[in-house]
């Protein structure tokens, strides 16, 4: 597998959050932000994640290479009777990048497992599309080695059977579940820790140049505030957020200062 460098992921997702209009202004906004250059643009990826419906508008909209889009969600077949879901071949033909999996929302309400969201996976890999995996433990623990565990069980059922060839396309989101919707983001320390661990158990499961190539970044709650101190830590590799990226100037301030944190 040939080596790529790394760049740094900024990546918002609306949830179900705007209607087309509103989408398309958002992308218009922040596409011309990208294409004004800003420094030390070429460090970095930024991609964001509306609803379904305005995918195939941004089409048009979205030209600047640095600036990608996605969906929330895929089903795992590209077409035949599965009513109302969407497929991995038309998220691809609406211009999509990104495909975000797992959330602890879909888990949750929808009721997703670990095996549904490994054949969706495995659909968006097929399809040429980059997978975020959502992974996250439910509730905080004074012992670590129960995350580890719970983490460990996820990254290794969520990327079942996929070649080795394909892991360099897969996007791994660490999104504690008691973090995300929070006043704050997790504490530093133990997001540390956590992607320590997930960077050891890549290592132990791909070898240690998988694992260094692999692409992590932590989401929950993410803050203008906490956004420098997160994308200093090692074994990151980008934020992922919620809630503060649905104001475009809000979400440029962001890009901004994780701009200046990596030239720092």
């Amino acid at each position: 597998m040939a080596k790529t460098p790394k760049k740094t992921l900024i990546g918002a997702a609306w949830k179900m959050n705007k209607n087309t209009g509103e989408s398309i202004d958002y992308a218009k906004k922040l596409n011309e932000f990208i294409l004004s250059g800003p420094d030390g643009l070429e460090d970095i990826e930024v991609f964001f994640l509306p609803t379904f419906l305005p995918l195939f508008s941004l089409k048009s909209i979205i030209t600047s290479p640095k600036l990608k889009y996605g969906s929330q969600n895929s089903g795992w077949e590209d077409e035949g009777s599965f009513t109302g879901e969407v497929s991995p071949a038309h998220l691809k033909d609406a211009g999509c990048s990104y495909v975000e999996l797992g959330h602890a929302e879909r888990r949750s309400i929808f009721m997703e497992d670990d095996e549904m969201i490994n054949r969706k996976l495995k659909a968006v890999l097929i399809n040429d599309l980059k997978p975020i995996l959502c992974i996250g433990e439910k509730e905080k623990s004074k012992d670590m080695n129960d995350v580890f565990k719970f983490l460990a069980n996820q990254v290794q059922s969520g990327l079942k059977e996929v070649d080795i060839d394909d892991l360099e396309k897969v996007v791994i989101a660490y999104e504690p579940v008691w973090a995300i919707g929070a006043a704050s983001s997790a504490p530093i320390g133990y997001i540390e820790e956590s992607l320590a661990f997930l960077r050891e158990l890549l290592e132990k499961e791909y070898g240690s140049s998988i694992s260094q190539r692999q692409l992590i970044i932590y989401g929950g709650s993410v803050t203008p505030e906490s956004t420098p101190e997160i994308l200093s830590l090692k074994n990151i590799d980008g934020i992922f957020i919620g809630r503060a990226s649905l104001n475009v100037e809000y979400f440029i301030e962001m890009i901004k200062i994780a701009l200046d944190t990596i030239r720092n």
